[in-house]
């Protein structure tokens, strides 16, 4: 009998085993929602995180190191951020083969209450479109009791950080931090029909409570043809509003 049990453990342990697989880092890279392009930059860390810090504690700084693994000198073109509460400094941009350089990272979490996960993309020579590296930041930021005033544009009970979107003209995503400054819920979206060219926007939360805060996240993808300086509005929906009080510009970066 026992020797009965030892075959049917042994058969199981075999089953299982052969339904693991190793994924490398680069297949786990590649898998998120940022494509990452084939490159010898590479960060000695996939994720730096913050801990928990309160919203009104100042700016977080932190670092990461970037390698150039491959044989080749390779030059870093752009930092970007998908926010512009993360900032990222390169210590140099031209990386010699097997050289090691410090990005200096600084954090503002005010008006960031709640989980972080931020990202850093590094573009180098080898390709302008996809990003050669990437780093999350991650985290948590406690709220602040009152941070009404942080918030000094309105549309209705809908405040704002700010309420131009100002675009670089450039791929990117940009977030503007927002609170419900009324007493009932507010169940937000843009009218997808009257944006701008390029442009795509959700809200995270779209559903949010009296007091509650999240940000409305603006995607940009340039087209082919000329941009002209103001690219059209942002209409809110689900303020009880006429369209052209619920508005935010849109306009290129001088």
């Amino acid at each position: 009998m026992k020797a009965i049990l030892l075959a049917v453990a042994l058969c199981a342990m075999q089953f299982v085993s052969a339904q693991i697989r190793i994924i490398s880092q680069d297949k786990v890279r590649k898998a998120t929602d940022i494509e990452v392009a084939d490159s010898s930059l590479q960060f000695n860390t996939q994720s730096v995180d913050f801990g928990t810090i309160d919203e009104m504690s100042g700016v977080w700084q932190g670092s990461a190191k970037l390698r150039n693994l491959g044989a080749d000198t390779l030059v870093v073109t752009q930092v970007k951020s998908t926010c512009g509460c993360l900032k990222a400094e390169i210590a140099k941009r031209v990386i010699a083969p097997k050289e090691e350089v410090v990005v200096a990272l600084r954090y503002y979490p005010r008006g960031h209450a709640g989980r972080v996960r931020q990202r850093v993309l590094l573009y180098a020579n080898t390709s302008s479109e996809k990003p050669s590296a990437l780093l999350t930041l991650t985290g948590l930021v406690i709220a602040s009791a009152d941070r009404s005033d942080d918030y000094p544009y309105s549309r209705g009970a809908l405040h704002l950080r700010q309420d131009t979107v100002r675009l670089s003209g450039e791929r990117e995503v940009l977030r503007v931090a927002f609170m419900n400054g009324g007493s009932t819920e507010l169940k937000l979206a843009a009218n997808a029909n009257l944006l701008p060219k390029g442009v795509k926007v959700r809200f995270e939360p779209s559903q949010v409570a009296p007091k509650g805060e999240g940000e409305m996240v603006v995607e940009f993808v340039p087209t082919t043809e000329k941009l002209p300086t103001t690219l059209g509005k942002i209409y809110i929906e689900g303020l009880n509003l006429p369209p052209r009080q619920s508005a935010i510009d849109v306009i290129l970066k001088n």
